[in-house]
């Protein structure tokens, strides 16, 4: 499947995820984007390729028609929203990051089943299991260079335990504008 994750720290937050596609077992690319940078938000994504190329097309276009209506970024609320409803209609999990009404990065985990969850620190994909227990120590009052360092070292790590994640990495870093 593919191993993606997020760190929120008092400064920002972190998407991360690995470039790998394998089915039954065998390695078909290793060049699968899964982070996306849409300016006022960030998204990082698990599923089948052609349903993450979709999500990402569909999501990036209705956040800029968004900030095209009202002259302002979405807030998180609407971003999670957008890309709730689209991840249930696409079928891929994954986060989203962007900025809440105070002006802190915000990361929320979203499902494929409509799922919204706030969190500080998670991991969705075949590696969840393996990423959880680095992210358990990971420190709300780190640097976004800190919880970018823990993401890096937890991706390798589980690339080493889990044959369906890659060592090839891709990290976008969200800061807060508060």
């Amino acid at each position: 499947m593919a191993t993606v994750l997020g760190i929120r720290c008092d400064d920002g937050a972190v998407l991360a995820g690995d470039r790998q596609a394998t089915v039954g077992g065998t390695v078909r690319s290793d060049a699968v984007r899964r982070v996306f940078d849409y300016d006022d938000a960030g998204a990082a994504l698990v599923g089948d390729v052609g349903a993450i190329e979709e999500f990402d097309r569909r999501v990036g276009s209705e956040l800029r028609r968004e900030r095209l209506d009202s002259d302002e970024p979405p807030s998180m609320e609407r971003i999670e929203r957008i890309a709730a409803d689209l991840a249930g209609e696409v079928g891929v999990d994954g986060l989203v990051a962007g900025t809440d009404s105070n002006g802190n990065a915000a990361l929320r985990e979203i499902g494929s089943d409509g799922l919204v969850l706030a969190t500080d620190a998670t991991a969705v994909g075949s590696g969840a299991a393996v990423a959880y227990g680095r992210l358990e120590d990971a420190d709300e009052g780190a640097s976004v260079d800190d919880i970018e360092a823990l993401a890096r070292e937890t991706l390798a790590v589980v690339a080493e335990r889990d044959t369906d994640t890659g060592d090839d990495i891709d990290v976008l870093r969200f800061e807060g504008t508060a």
